[in-house]
């Protein structure tokens, strides 16, 4: 319950949604929009789709709080919702709203104006089955055994997500090029990876399932260096196949020296720490995307958003 004296901040909105992350989902979403376009035009809808993913990534945050407010009151009771900071109506509220939002601004980055590309319903679509699969792992899943498979889908539907508004409906179905196919689904491994190391974070991790994270995030890394080798000779890439797979080795190295720390000693704020690493290294190894797609100002551009990120990190938990 609310104290008499207290107003809701939005620090504790920032808390909610765990705002360091939307820059990881920024990084994604607009690193597959350059890969596909080579730019960042047409604007309206490459900031629509932005808009889209951060919707989507904040719904997901916030309905993960409300699917676990009974759980976060034995384990995290400084979170929002158990310390009574922001309500329950106003989260579900809030959460609902987002993933509306989300969805219809999917929907309406591939109907805004655009010079020489047709109207496609291809985001929209993309943005209705993130939004289902982001329900299905914040409600029934979460619990389960293929929760951190879902994760990993929600992330690799984030990245396809920013590359629809640019496909025109000549492709079929869900038909994505090779190498885009490949970088999202390098993405949804690495994540993938990073559920399963953070799945016991609050308690006691045991070493077998840190190493199985630990290696379910590097065969991410892995497909994602790979991605590059897959594109056609029309696909306008900035860079070599064998240098590309070098930069994602040596962009990887950081999180693999902080993560290999902590099978001497899995205590919480170890592996906390691990994921953190792991997941603020989702914003270099988008920008090595957008580099790759759109030349060495937007790959900059990407990789910027790492210190905002790491400042707000500071403050606010991130997992």
């Amino acid at each position: 319950m609310h104290s008499p004296t207290h107003r809701t901040t939005w620090m504790d909105w920032a808390r909610l949604v765990r705002l360091p992350n939307v820059f990881t989902i920024l990084a994604d979403v607009g690193a597959a929009f350059l890969l596909v376009a080579h730019s960042h035009e047409p604007l309206s809808r490459f900031l629509c789709v932005l808009a889209a993913g951060v919707c989507l990534y904040w719904a997901g945050m916030v309905l993960n709080d409300v699917f676990d407010l009974e759980i976060d009151r034995d384990e995290r009771p400084t979170r929002p919702l158990p310390a009574g900071r922001i309500s329950l109506s106003a989260a579900k509220t809030a959460g609902w709203a987002l993933l509306i939002c989300g969805v219809g601004m999917a929907a309406l980055s591939g109907f805004l104006p655009a010079e020489d590309l047709p109207a496609t319903w291809r985001p929209g679509l993309i943005g209705v089955l993130l939004a289902v699969a982001i329900v299905l792992y914040d409600g029934p899943l979460k619990a389960t055994a293929v929760a951190p498979l879902a994760m990993g889908l929600c992330r690799a539907l984030s990245f396809l997500l920013g590359a629809s508004p640019i496909l025109s409906d000549e492709l079929a179905w869900f038909q994505f090029q090779p190498h885009v196919l490949a970088a999202a689904s390098g993405f949804g491994i690495y994540v993938m990876g990073i559920t399963l190391m953070a799945r016991h974070e609050a308690g006691v991790s045991e070493t077998t399932k840190l190493a199985a994270g630990l290696v379910v995030l590097f065969a991410g890394c892995g497909l994602l260096a790979f991605s590059p080798q897959l594109a056609g000779a029309d696909a306008g890439l900035h860079f070599a196949a064998g240098p590309f797979a070098l930069l994602i080795a040596l962009l990887s190295l950081t999180t693999l020296v902080r993560s290999a720390k902590i099978f001497t000693n899995p205590s919480p704020e170890r592996v906390q720490l691990a994921v953190k690493v792991a997941l603020l290294t989702l914003i270099p190894l988008a920008a090595a995307f957008a580099l790759l797609g759109a030349g060495p100002f937007y790959g900059l551009a990407i990789f910027g958003l790492v210190f905002p990120a790491t400042l707000l990190a500071a403050r606010f938990q991130m997992t």
